[in-house]
């Protein structure tokens, strides 16, 4: 499995750095089976790639894509995904959550149990004091 993930960042390192040589990629974060990936620029962005079947990437689509798709312009600190999901903290302090909902780990009061079973798009679950 670490070998799997290890060759899996060196393409995503050199796409991110070569896409804008003055911003750098500053956390990453891969879901379940590396199914999907976020990165996390300088500059406070967040960008997503991989696989999209329930909304994870959180660019408002369900499909999937092989090139990273800017996701939040800027603000966001902190990032993690799960399985088939995504999480991140702005700098306000505030969590957002997107993707797979069949178990409430969106955090959203809500459980999704038909297809598509989650959000597609970032959505705030707790407005402050996130750390």
């Amino acid at each position: 499995m670490k070998s799997i993930l290890k060759f899996s960042l060196i393409p995503l390192l050199l796409l991110a750095l070569t896409c804008h040589a003055a911003l750098t990629v500053t956390n990453i974060a891969q879901g379940y089976a590396a199914q999907h990936s976020l990165f996390l620029k300088s500059d406070g962005s967040l960008w997503a790639m991989g696989e999209n079947q329930n909304g994870a990437l959180g660019d408002g689509a369900w499909n999937d894509t092989n090139r990273p798709q800017q996701i939040v312009a800027g603000g966001v600190r902190a990032i993690a995904a799960g399985t088939y999901h995504s999480l991140f903290i702005k700098s306000d302090g505030s969590l957002w959550a997107m993707g797979y909902n069949t178990h409430g780990q969106l955090g959203d009061g809500t459980y999704a149990t038909f297809a598509p079973t989650g959000t597609n798009r970032p959505e705030q679950i707790v407005a402050s004091n996130v750390t």
